[in-house]
């Protein structure tokens, strides 16, 4: 089957946003904390090695009271979890090395993808999220923001005003 780029992939709006989380470590529990204040989603399953990630994410949803999110504390969980059939994001925030083979299988099971950086370790591993998506259909989005703070935009700037030349 020949793959067509995904550059303009759409799909049908969902009402309620389904969330499997993988990796609840520093960045995972403050984006967790971040997705608390979004309407229109669930959070559906936590997944971390660390005990302590857990009991802390669970805390949090728990105190909030809307979600009662199925947990995984296995080496494996997080299998698990992209195989769910009633999961529609799966946000990778676990160790790097870890990002690019979580986020294929993810998509491999059906669902999209959010990964903190880097999504990848190499070029190789680049192509392979690119292939992976479209073949599978299904978005893949690094989670990268600081392209807005301050000095970025001011290298942007100054750049589009050639001071660095060419």
């Amino acid at each position: 089957m020949e793959q067509s780029h995904v550059l303009q992939l759409t799909h049908e709006p969902l009402p309620i946003v389904r969330i499997g989380f993988i990796g609840l470590g520093n960045r995972g529990m403050a984006t967790l904390r971040r997705y608390l204040a979004i309407d229109d989603i669930d959070i559906v399953a936590l997944c971390d090695i660390n005990s302590t990630h857990l009991a802390e994410a669970n805390a949090l949803l728990s105190q909030d009271g809307r979600y009662q999110p199925q947990i995984y504390d296995t080496a494996n969980g997080w299998r698990t979890l992209c195989e769910r059939k009633d999961i529609d994001l799966v946000y990778v925030c676990t160790d790097w090395l870890t990002h690019t083979p979580m986020a294929c299988y993810a998509m491999e099971q059906g669902k999209h993808v959010a990964i903190e950086v880097p999504a990848a370790t190499s070029v190789e591993e680049c192509w392979q999220l690119v292939d992976t998506s479209e073949r599978t259909r299904r978005h893949c989005m690094m989670l990268e923001n600081c392209i807005y703070d301050f000095f970025e935009l001011t290298t942007m700037n100054m750049a589009h005003q050639g001071v660095f030349g060419e």
